[in-house]
């Protein structure tokens, strides 16, 4: 049986993924699983983990840049943000693929606090009654795994939920430029998906100060940007719609879409790696501008037969790449192979 050990060193959400595979494969005694509680030795955005005496480092951050000082001290350095051209040319590079938040229940993350009192607030995530009591989001009662997956809805329901980031809480230039140009574009998509639309669109912005001074007609309360009403919201739902999140990274939408089998309609993702065969219009449509976002879902809102398609398509390479077990088993199957080659 193979042998992991995960050194826990941070309690950024991006790695609630990569820890429910590691747990339901445990579960499945797949693997044996164990966790130290290592804090601040790697970079935030960075989990080492033993898998059969190799170092694997998981780099979950939004931006494609390569730690190298990492990559040299690693057996594998498995990257979300993965660009094609590094990919072809380093060997220890793995691709890490579509990522989204997703619980299991886990006892030494639920009592994670009992070793550093700092982790209370992140060990309340994996505590159904916790969270509840807290309305915590994100956590183990609402984002649980079976919860966070289903089969294809057949109906014609568009979604596109947005957050509006503010230019001016960034001191950097290119960055205060881009959260601009975001901005603009889920504003344009939403208004004339709900002008266009009507009932077949669940969308809008998620409502703070900042938003509402840009956009006070699209605005959803709290309540109703609560994950567990998007999550009803997603079940019903058969075309998503994506756009780029900061630093041109996939937004986690995608992975929650194709989880529940959506088709979907993104912002261009070529310059990225992703595993499996994860292909535009097979599984999903690129646009290239607000007009184009906007004829791919008139194309899938009328053509029955190509958005189940690609629903379809979406389900099977969930069930082979993205379930968080079948991730990591992919993961560790790859680096298998690598290692004989």
């Amino acid at each position: 049986m193979d042998r992991v050990t995960v050194f826990f060193n941070s309690t950024l959400l991006h790695f609630s993924q990569l820890i429910t595979g590691l747990q339901y494969l445990n579960e499945k005694n797949k693997i044996e699983l164990k966790y130290q509680l290592e804090l601040n030795r790697y970079p935030i955005h960075i989990f080492k983990i033993d898998y059969n005496g190799l170092s694997l480092f998981f780099d979950m951050s939004d931006n494609s840049e390569i730690d190298w000082k990492i990559y040299e001290e690693s057996d594998f350095y498995i990257k979300r943000m993965l660009n094609k051209t590094d990919f072809e040319q380093y060997d220890k590079l793995v691709p890490y693929g579509l990522n989204y938040q997703v619980y299991y229940k886990n006892n030494f993350l639920k009592y994670l606090f009992l070793k550093d009192r700092k982790l209370l607030k992140y060990s309340m995530r994996f505590s159904k009654s916790m969270s509840l009591v807290l309305n915590i989001k994100d956590c183990v009662r609402n984002n649980c795994l079976s919860g966070m997956e289903s089969k294809p809805s057949m109906g014609r329901q568009i979604l596109f939920r947005a957050r509006l980031w503010d230019p001016d809480n960034n001191e950097t230039d290119w960055k205060k430029r881009e959260r601009v140009i975001l901005n603009e574009e889920r504003i344009s998509i939403n208004r004339l998906l709900k002008k266009s639309y009507n009932s077949h669109f669940k969308g809008g912005i998620q409502k703070d100060s900042f938003s509402e001074s840009q956009c006070p007609d699209l605005l959803l309360s709290k309540k109703e940007y609560h994950k567990s009403t998007y999550l009803k919201e997603l079940r019903g739902s058969s075309i998503g719609i994506v756009n780029q999140g900061l630093e041109n990274s996939i937004s986690w939408k995608m992975g929650e879409y194709v989880a529940h089998g959506l088709a979907i309609i993104t912002s261009s993702i070529d310059k990225f790696e992703l595993p499996g065969n994860f292909k535009e219009g097979e599984n999903y449509l690129k646009y290239g501008s607000v007009e184009e976002c906007l004829e791919m879902t008139e194309l899938l809102f009328k053509d029955d037969a190509l958005r189940a398609k690609i629903q379809k398509n979406n389900e099977i390479y969930y069930l082979n790449f993205l379930h968080p077990g079948a991730k990591m088993t992919q993961i560790f199957n790859y680096i298998n192979e690598k290692g004989k080659a």
